[in-house]
C-alpha cells in the first residue's frame, strides 16, 4: 500500500466533505446527505488502511480490508452519488 496515495486520498476526503457542506448549505439535502456517506466511509477505509501501514500484524484491520474487498468485488459497480442526486 503506497502512503501517497493514502495522502491523495486524504485530500480527496476534505474535498467530498467541502462538497457535503456546500450541498446543505444550498439545500440539496440529497445531494448532501450522499456525500457525507461517502465522506463517512472513506475516513472509515481510510483508517483501517493506515492500521494495516502502521502495524502489519493488525490481523483484525488486514482481515477487515480483505472482507471490504470481497464485498465490493462480487457486489459489481457501486452506486455513485453523482448518479443518485
Amino acid at each position: 500500500m503506497n502512503i501517497n496515495k493514502i495522502s491523495n486520498l486524504k485530500a480527496e476526503l476534505a474535498s467530498v466533505r467541502q462538497e457535503a457542506v456546500a450541498a446543505h448549505i444550498a439545500g440539496n439535502r440529497d445531494k448532501a446527505e450522499c456525500l457525507t456517506g461517502k465522506a463517512v466511509g472513506m475516513k472509515s477505509t481510510i483508517e483501517v488502511v493506515e492500521k494495516v501501514i502502521t502495524n502489519q500484524r493488525d490481523t483484525s484491520a488486514v482481515g477487515e480490508l480483505e472482507g471490504m474487498e470481497r464485498v465490493l468485488s462480487t457486489l459489481g459497480p457501486v452506486p455513485k452519488c453523482s448518479q443518485k442526486v
